[in-house]
């Protein structure tokens, strides 16, 4: 992963720079013509002696280019980190500051002393919600759909469907296929927010929905559990409402970051299994073997199991 020892060494500090330049609002402020230090520190309410030296860290970094005592965007900034753009990810990167200060308690969890950090909600869910639209949008709703057949297909429960933007995906390369969202209230008020600019809306419904206690119907064709079954009790509770609204022969998709300690360990799942254990000690994480064991002891056969890209794998089932 990284190429020199001091560049494992400068990691915490670009994370630092580039995230604090997200939450200034940088690159879309950087986003137009070429800027003095003055110009940005005005619009980001920055000192601009105290912003300079941020913004040339940014350019020794490529993510802005100096020229003439100004600043604007590279390429690479003006794909991923202009608020509006298809691939932004500002909100994942605002993500993980707000979940820096429970990371930094690893240490003292390793050794059993559980710290939790008090977060306000609000303002930080909708935050967690957008970062994982992001996250979708890097490939990851794009390569579920090509890896899955949904052609028979007309109905779909998106389990836990958070911004909904795998349902999105689907409907999309599925032109018959209806979509039904659960998740929680507060979550699909965000949600319906999300959807509003894509054509496909329309044949995606919103339901208020415990994916762990309420029924999620009858006769479905297809259910997705996306970002979603990561301990054993849950895995047990929804699989048992997956088995019971899908139809004989029915598909169950489930994605996740799994980490596989039987071969390579995939490194993104192996991070999201330490960030698991970071936020619930005593959480009784699914690795991709136990989650295997768990679909299979619910009545299902997986017909396939596989990376899906760099960071998640899919393992898709059929009911018995």
């Amino acid at each position: 992963m990284y190429t020199s020892v001091a560049d494992l060494l400068a990691a915490p500090w670009t994370t630092a720079v580039i995230s604090t330049a997200v939450r200034l609002n940088l690159f879309s402020i950087c986003s137009g013509s070429p800027m003095t230090v003055e110009e940005i520190a005005s619009r980001c309410g920055a000192l601009p002696n105290r912003l300079e030296p941020l913004l040339d860290a940014c350019s020794a970094m490529g993510f802005l280019v100096r020229k003439d005592g100004e600043y604007m965007n590279t390429h690479f900034s003006s794909v991923y980190f202009v608020e509006g753009e298809p691939f932004y990810v500002g909100d994942l990167i605002r993500l993980q500051y707000n979940q820096s200060q429970q990371w930094d308690t690893l240490y003292d969890v390793i050794l059993g002393s559980d710290k939790r950090i008090e977060e306000s909600q609000g303002a930080k869910y909708s935050t967690f919600i957008k970062a994982m639209h992001n996250l979708g949008l890097l490939g990851e709703a794009e390569a579920l759909s090509k890896a899955v057949d949904l052609s028979s297909c007309t109905t779909m429960i998106d389990a836990g469907g958070g911004s909904g933007i795998y349902s999105i995906v689907f409907c999309k390369a599925y032109p018959r296929l209806s979509a039904t969202i659960l998740d929680k209230k507060e979550t699909l008020m965000i949600t319906a927010d999300l959807l509003s600019t894509y054509e496909e809306r329309n044949r995606i419904t919103l339901r208020e929905a415990d994916i762990e206690k309420d029924s999620f119907g009858e006769d479905v064709d297809a259910v997705l559990l996306s970002d979603v079954v990561y301990n054993v009790s849950t895995a047990e509770s929804v699989l048992k409402n997956v088995r019971e609204c899908l139809r004989k022969k029915g598909q169950l998709i489930l994605r996740g970051y799994y980490a596989d300690p039987e071969r390579a360990n995939p490194l993104f799942g192996a991070l999201f299994r330490v960030g698991e254990l970071v936020f619930d000690p005593d959480k009784r994480a699914l690795t991709l073997s136990s989650l295997e064991e768990k679909v299979l002891e619910s009545g299902f056969s997986i017909t396939r199991k596989a990376p899906l890209t760099e960071r998640s794998f899919i393992v898709i089932s059929e009911k018995n």
